[in-house]
């Protein structure tokens, strides 16, 4: 008797962990987290330096009595307040150097020192240094804070003293997970407030063409922000989404999908760009592919969106102007506040008679497939259904934004 309850102990933890497996999912890996965190450097903050005399900061040495120099407080992802000290010298001649208050000491010394260096080989104007604040009583070790400083650029309220700085805010905390002899590169938005990693909400990113890191461009498709999600990203011909991120035990696991999980349009300039339909204002059914032969742009907007109503009178004297250059507009609305009688009347006010999706037909379009996080987003496409620009101008795409829309479209668009 003692034996055939075993066996029957045996067959049901057998046939019962096959079913758990089955329900489970795939296959699942597991990884650790580096204890060096990475900057943030897709959105960044301006920060203006004020020129200051050298009797108002304090030295371990000398600085030269020529130098220029401007003072100010960074931005310190680990108190979430502008509480570095931060010193930029700049000698006729030589490259920029930043000092920056490691030790918060109020006094800068020499090994507190960063040398910028040129963004571009070919642009004296961008410069840029990372710095590494340590962090304390804390699983990681280092904090970094990007700085870009753009020499000569001065906004409307600097004085000719001033110095104009962008500077990283957050901050990622990066992994590498194993899987079937692959090195998976991860990482996760990380708060010092709540010390604490959601792989379900806020920014996460994965090394989907196994290159060595992580494009965090917010239409990347290495990149997401998730709300409340599981996402699941492409790495080579497999799928992964994150089951579970465990700092105490610094453990990080990777869950393998089927292909079908998969909901992401992958855009990249010079291919393809993704076919859809949507029903219009007037409850037209329309598909991207019904443009073919034609210049097409396609602008994701919004009422709610300022900056998007800014654009509309370039769109919309671009509309008029390149039309018989064989350009053509739609337009893919966003509001949720907004009937789309009001949204139809505001167009008609303004004179933008092109076509414009109604949200309802393109929620998982812009949420999900696109996962579109900027307003407004502007794409051109080529008679062939290329994509040409999503209008990254810092990535030596064609610009679409304002005046440069004109531009763009008089270089690219043949002449009639």
């Amino acid at each position: 008797m003692k034996s055939i309850v075993h066996t029957l102990i045996l067959a049901f933890a057998l046939f019962g962990g096959a079913a758990s497996a089955l329900a489970g999912g795939d296959k699942e890996y597991t990884g650790q987290f580096e204890t060096a965190l990475v900057a943030d450097t897709e959105d960044a903050e301006r920060i203006v330096f004020k020129h200051v005399t050298a009797d108002r900061v304090k030295t371990a040495t000398p600085l030269p009595a020529s130098a220029h120099l401007a003072a100010t407080r960074i931005y310190s992802p680990q108190t979430g307040r502008l509480s570095v000290l931060a010193l930029l010298v700049e000698e006729k001649g030589q490259p920029p150097q930043l000092f920056v208050d490691l030790n918060d000491d109020n006094q800068l010394a020499p090994d507190e020192k960063f040398v910028l260096r040129q963004e571009e080989e070919d642009n004296p104007y961008l410069w840029i240094a990372t710095v590494n604040l340590s962090v304390k009583d804390s699983f990681f070790t280092v904090c970094p804070v990007f700085l870009r400083y753009f020499r000569t650029f001065k906004t409307e309220k600097m004085t000719p003293d001033d110095r104009l700085f962008m500077q990283s805010t957050d901050v990622f905390a990066r992994g590498r997970v194993d899987a079937d002899s692959r090195k998976i590169l991860v990482q996760y938005a990380y708060s010092f407030e709540t010390k604490s990693i959601d792989p379900q909400n806020g920014w996460l990113g994965v090394d989907s063409d196994e290159n060595g890191e992580v494009d965090m461009n917010k239409l990347s498709p290495e990149a997401a922000k998730a709300a409340k999600e599981t996402v699941v990203f492409r790495v080579g011909q497999n799928y992964f989404s994150t089951k579970k991120v465990d700092l105490k035990k610094n453990l990080i696991v990777l869950r393998e999908h089927e292909a079908k999980d998969y909901r992401r349009f992958e855009l990249a300039v010079g291919k393809p760009f993704p076919d859809f339909e949507f029903t219009d204002l007037t409850g037209k059914k329309r598909r991207i592919s019904d443009y073919r032969g034609k210049y097409l742009l396609v602008d994701v907007w919004g009422l709610w969106c300022p900056p998007c109503r800014r654009e509309m009178p370039y769109l919309r004297e671009a509309a008029r102007a390149f039309r018989e250059r064989n350009l053509e507009l739609v337009g893919l609305n966003t509001d949720d506040e907004f009937t789309p009688e009001q949204i139809k009347k505001y167009l008609d006010d303004n004179q933008m008679k092109w076509p414009q999706a109604r949200l309802d037909s393109i929620t998982e379009l812009i949420n999900f497939q696109l996962r579109i996080e900027t307003f407004p987003t502007t794409f051109l496409i080529s008679p062939e259904g290329q994509l040409l620009s999503m209008s990254r101008s810092e990535r030596g795409e064609p610009d679409l934004r304002g005046e440069d829309l004109y531009k763009t479209l008089d270089g690219i668009l043949p002449e009639k």
